[in-house]
Protein backbone atom coordinates (compact mmCIF):
# COMPACT_ATOMS: atom_id res chain seq x y z
CA UNK A 1 0.00 0.00 0.00
CA UNK A 2 1.16 3.31 -0.84
CA UNK A 3 0.56 6.47 1.36
CA UNK A 4 0.70 9.22 -0.20
CA UNK A 5 3.59 11.49 0.33
CA UNK A 6 2.03 14.09 2.23
CA UNK A 7 0.05 11.82 4.59
CA UNK A 8 3.79 11.12 5.49
CA UNK A 9 5.06 14.33 5.56
CA UNK A 10 1.72 15.23 7.48
CA UNK A 11 2.50 12.15 10.34
CA UNK A 12 6.26 13.14 10.93
CA UNK A 13 5.46 16.67 11.03
CA UNK A 14 2.80 15.92 13.69
CA UNK A 15 5.25 14.01 15.53
CA UNK A 16 8.14 15.89 15.34
CA UNK A 17 6.13 18.74 16.63
CA UNK A 18 5.88 18.01 20.19
CA UNK A 19 9.98 16.89 20.38
CA UNK A 20 10.57 20.45 18.53
CA UNK A 21 8.49 22.37 21.00
CA UNK A 22 9.67 20.39 23.89
CA UNK A 23 13.26 20.87 22.52
CA UNK A 24 12.48 24.50 22.09
CA UNK A 25 10.50 25.11 25.30
CA UNK A 26 13.56 23.61 26.82
CA UNK A 27 16.06 25.78 25.35
CA UNK A 28 14.03 28.69 26.51
CA UNK A 29 14.26 27.59 29.64
CA UNK A 30 17.56 26.86 30.09
CA UNK A 31 18.04 30.54 28.62
CA UNK A 32 15.67 31.30 31.36
CA UNK A 33 17.69 29.96 33.75
CA UNK A 34 20.70 31.24 32.73
CA UNK A 35 18.80 34.52 33.07
CA UNK A 36 18.02 34.13 36.33
CA UNK A 37 21.70 32.92 37.27
CA UNK A 38 22.99 36.16 35.65
CA UNK A 39 20.40 38.25 37.61
CA UNK A 40 20.97 36.48 41.33
CA UNK A 41 24.68 36.79 40.43
CA UNK A 42 24.51 40.39 40.24
CA UNK A 43 21.86 40.86 42.85
CA UNK A 44 24.50 38.87 44.99
CA UNK A 45 27.19 41.29 43.93
CA UNK A 46 25.05 44.02 44.74
CA UNK A 47 24.47 42.48 48.24
CA UNK A 48 27.61 41.37 48.75
CA UNK A 49 28.84 45.39 48.60
CA UNK A 50 26.14 46.53 50.57
CA UNK A 51 27.28 43.76 53.32
CA UNK A 52 31.01 45.15 52.96
CA UNK A 53 29.59 48.86 53.34
CA UNK A 54 27.64 47.89 56.32
CA UNK A 55 30.18 45.57 58.33
CA UNK A 56 32.49 48.91 57.84
CA UNK A 57 29.76 51.32 59.35
CA UNK A 58 29.21 48.52 62.11
CA UNK A 59 33.15 48.67 62.63
CA UNK A 60 33.55 52.18 62.76
CA UNK A 61 30.35 52.89 65.04
CA UNK A 62 32.13 50.03 67.51
CA UNK A 63 35.13 52.04 67.19
CA UNK A 64 32.75 55.41 68.14
CA UNK A 65 31.17 53.44 70.69
CA UNK A 66 34.62 52.20 72.66
CA UNK A 67 35.77 55.78 72.15
CA UNK A 68 32.83 57.36 73.98
CA UNK A 69 32.79 54.09 76.53
CA UNK A 70 36.68 55.42 77.16
CA UNK A 71 35.36 59.19 77.72
CA UNK A 72 32.93 57.80 80.32
CA UNK A 73 34.94 55.56 82.17
CA UNK A 74 37.38 58.69 82.58
CA UNK A 75 34.38 61.42 83.45
CA UNK A 76 33.00 58.34 85.78
CA UNK A 77 37.04 58.22 87.36
CA UNK A 78 37.05 62.58 87.58
CA UNK A 79 33.81 62.77 89.25
CA UNK A 80 35.02 61.96 93.04
CA UNK A 81 38.24 64.18 93.12
CA UNK A 82 35.74 67.10 91.19
CA UNK A 83 33.64 66.30 93.77
CA UNK A 84 36.40 67.16 96.05
CA UNK A 85 37.48 70.21 94.53
CA UNK A 86 34.08 71.71 94.87
CA UNK A 87 34.12 71.16 98.92
CA UNK A 88 37.49 72.21 99.08
CA UNK A 89 37.04 75.38 97.41
CA UNK A 90 34.08 75.58 99.72
CA UNK A 91 36.10 74.86 102.89
CA UNK A 92 38.49 77.45 101.51
CA UNK A 93 35.96 80.36 100.88
CA UNK A 94 34.96 79.91 104.48
CA UNK A 95 36.64 81.23 107.37
CA UNK A 96 38.07 80.38 110.66
CA UNK A 97 35.70 78.77 112.90
CA UNK A 98 35.08 81.09 116.46
CA UNK A 99 35.92 78.00 118.74
CA UNK A 100 38.94 76.12 118.26
CA UNK A 101 37.05 72.75 118.28
CA UNK A 102 35.21 73.96 115.11
CA UNK A 103 38.81 75.16 113.33
CA UNK A 104 40.33 71.73 113.92
CA UNK A 105 37.46 69.93 112.51
CA UNK A 106 37.43 72.64 109.24
CA UNK A 107 41.84 72.02 108.95
CA UNK A 108 41.13 68.78 109.05
CA UNK A 109 38.43 68.75 106.63
CA UNK A 110 40.23 70.73 104.94
CA UNK A 111 43.55 67.56 104.77
CA UNK A 112 40.98 65.11 103.76
CA UNK A 113 39.48 66.80 100.89
CA UNK A 114 42.95 67.75 99.55
CA UNK A 115 44.17 64.30 99.72
CA UNK A 116 40.96 63.04 97.90
CA UNK A 117 41.68 66.12 95.28
CA UNK A 118 44.80 65.87 94.53
CA UNK A 119 47.17 63.69 96.85
CA UNK A 120 50.15 64.01 94.76
CA UNK A 121 50.16 67.43 94.32
CA UNK A 122 48.75 68.94 97.56
CA UNK A 123 49.47 66.66 99.94
CA UNK A 124 52.45 67.74 101.26
CA UNK A 125 51.28 71.37 101.30
CA UNK A 126 48.25 70.50 103.45
CA UNK A 127 50.43 68.85 106.06
CA UNK A 128 52.62 72.05 106.24
CA UNK A 129 49.10 73.64 107.05
CA UNK A 130 48.36 71.01 109.28
CA UNK A 131 51.99 70.98 110.84
CA UNK A 132 51.20 74.87 111.31
CA UNK A 133 47.93 74.91 112.35
CA UNK A 134 48.23 74.13 116.61
CA UNK A 135 50.27 76.78 116.64
CA UNK A 136 48.46 79.54 114.76
CA UNK A 137 44.96 78.13 116.82
CA UNK A 138 47.00 78.83 120.00
CA UNK A 139 47.77 82.51 119.03
CA UNK A 140 44.60 82.92 116.94
CA UNK A 141 42.57 81.18 120.77
CA UNK A 142 45.16 82.82 123.23
CA UNK A 143 44.42 85.45 125.51
CA UNK A 144 46.96 88.39 125.27
CA UNK A 145 47.09 91.50 127.20
CA UNK A 146 47.87 94.05 124.61
CA UNK A 147 47.49 94.90 120.97
CA UNK A 148 51.52 94.83 120.64
CA UNK A 149 51.67 91.72 122.82
CA UNK A 150 49.09 89.84 120.06
CA UNK A 151 51.49 91.01 117.46
CA UNK A 152 54.79 89.98 118.36
CA UNK A 153 53.02 86.51 119.58
CA UNK A 154 51.99 85.37 116.32
CA UNK A 155 55.64 85.81 114.69
CA UNK A 156 56.90 84.35 118.01
CA UNK A 157 54.60 81.86 117.98
CA UNK A 158 55.12 80.85 114.33
CA UNK A 159 51.34 81.28 113.63
CA UNK A 160 52.55 83.35 110.91
CA UNK A 161 53.63 79.74 109.26
CA UNK A 162 50.27 78.87 109.26
CA UNK A 163 49.01 81.98 106.99
CA UNK A 164 51.75 81.77 104.40
CA UNK A 165 51.47 77.91 104.42
CA UNK A 166 47.66 78.46 104.03
CA UNK A 167 48.05 81.21 101.00
CA UNK A 168 50.43 78.56 99.36
CA UNK A 169 47.80 75.67 99.90
CA UNK A 170 45.16 77.92 98.24
CA UNK A 171 47.38 78.89 95.49
CA UNK A 172 47.89 75.41 95.12
CA UNK A 173 44.54 74.35 95.12
CA UNK A 174 43.35 76.68 92.49
CA UNK A 175 45.93 75.69 90.25
CA UNK A 176 45.20 71.55 90.87
CA UNK A 177 41.34 72.59 90.15
CA UNK A 178 42.18 74.48 86.86
CA UNK A 179 44.06 72.11 85.96
CA UNK A 180 41.15 69.45 86.41
CA UNK A 181 38.69 71.66 84.72
CA UNK A 182 40.83 71.79 81.51
CA UNK A 183 41.20 68.21 81.44
CA UNK A 184 37.48 67.89 81.71
CA UNK A 185 36.65 70.55 79.04
CA UNK A 186 39.26 68.96 76.77
CA UNK A 187 37.52 65.50 77.47
CA UNK A 188 33.94 66.98 76.45
CA UNK A 189 36.09 68.76 73.05
CA UNK A 190 37.01 65.50 71.81
CA UNK A 191 33.00 63.45 72.83
CA UNK A 192 31.57 65.77 70.58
Amino acid sequence: MLVPASATMATSAAELEPAVSERAGAKATVEELRTLVDDLSLANDVLQADNTSLQQTVDALAQERDRLLGSLERFDELYEPLEADRQLLFELRKGLPETRPEAEAQIERIRLLALSSDPARLGQLVDRVGDAAPAFLDWRFGEFDSSEEFGSAYVESGANAFDSSMEEFRSEVLRSVANRLDGLLTMLDRVR
